[in-house]
């Protein structure tokens, strides 16, 4: 199942609130990326979606939603997908349907990531359920599961030049991996970015998480700017995979700047409501700095070093860079940026101007 479109009446900042999730051939994104500043509701938007299902409790509040689902015969085998867009009302005891027919449809129950600190035992416990599973059920050898949690690895997590791999479990259920020096340790042994992307990725694939949506609150946190660049890939590699929606919210520019313009879903606060923007095309500077400002409200300038630009540049303007004021402005920004800064690059360019 993949969300298409959701229209929230009334809850908390959300006011007669639309969004959708869908490219422009109407089709349902793998993967959505909600960015905005502090306070326009990126992880309030995750909370409500995780609570639209059978046993959700959001109280004095109506919705309507579009969603893909797979239709199935008699047998439940998968014999089709269809999209429906069901308009109904959430009372104090859960989500009334308009029709008995809509409540056999919509059967929805996402998957939600929050950014609190990941937990690494549960993956533990789920890898060693796996593994005597795969034995137990299905008469795998031990060589034979190592191959499949490799291959499913090496693919999901490609581009991240992970030095380790997956190796054995030991009679006490403890779980090794190996590096390319042939060094075992034990998962908890990892480092936390490692493991923050471990305790999700893993998790899915034990519990073969398919066609439906997953949310995640801040996947960034713990991971190295490098990672961060790369993440949205990895979580668009295993829904592609695996027929799923990955709806994200983050406060990473890197994260940001490595998603498609179709992906991202910017919230905004306009005349006291939130509102979605979507790029039409693509406008949006890439530069981190630019993503910083223009998109998280955050300057990415220290105070004191905006203030000292600002001095040096109304002296230069009155061309009186060569006074003792102005080369001791010059001294301190130097002492925070290199001369081939941007502010330098076009302080040059301005000198160069005036002598033509």
């Amino acid at each position: 199942m993949k969300l298409r479109k959701l229209h929230i009446y009334d809850y908390k900042m959300f006011k007669n609130f639309d969004i959708s999730f869908v490219d422009k051939n109407d089709e349902a994104l793998p993967i959505v990326v909600l960015a905005g500043v502090n306070g326009s509701g990126k992880t309030s938007l995750l909370e409500y979606v995780n609570h639209i299902s059978l046993h959700a409790e959001i109280y004095y509040t109506k919705l309507a939603i579009d969603v893909d689902y797979k239709t199935r015969d008699d047998r439940g085998r998968i014999i089709g997908m269809k999209s429906i867009s069901l308009p109904f009302e959430i009372e104090e005891k859960g989500i009334i349907f308009n029709t008995i027919q809509d409540y056999n449809k919509f059967l929805f129950s996402p998957l939600y990531f929050s950014a609190e600190a990941d937990d690494i035992s549960n993956v533990e416990k789920e890898f060693v359920k796996y593994w005597y599973n795969q034995v137990k059920f299905y008469n795998k050898r031990n060589n034979e599961i190592t191959e499949i949690l490799q291959k499913f690895i090496t693919e999901v997590l490609d581009g991240l030049d992970l030095d380790f791999t997956y190796s054995y479990i030991d009679e006490d259920d403890n779980i090794f991996f190996q590096n390319s020096s042939n060094e075992k340790f034990k998962i908890s042994e990892l480092s936390t970015g490692e493991q923050t992307l471990l305790s999700k990725v893993l998790y899915l694939f034990f519990k073969d998480y398919k066609d439906n949506v997953i949310l995640i609150d801040e996947p960034e946190l713990s991971l190295h700017p490098s990672w961060q660049n790369k993440v949205l890939k990895i979580y668009e590699n295993f829904a592609l995979k695996n027929n799923c929606q990955i709806i994200i919210a983050t406060h990473s520019p890197h994260i940001i700047a490595s998603a498609k313009n179709e992906y991202l879903r910017f919230l905004v606060k306009e005349d006291n409501k939130i509102v979605v923007k979507q790029l039409s095309g693509s406008p949006l500077d890439r530069d981190i700095n630019t993503i910083v400002k223009t998109i998280m409200g955050a300057n990415y300038l220290p105070a004191e070093l905006e203030e000292l630009r600002r001095k040096y540049k109304e002296l230069f303007d009155k061309e009186l860079e060569d006074t003792k004021e102005a080369k001791e402005l010059e001294k301190k920004i130097l002492a925070w940026e290199s001369p081939n800064s941007s502010f330098w690059q076009g302080i040059a360019f301005d000198k160069e101007l005036r002598s033509i």
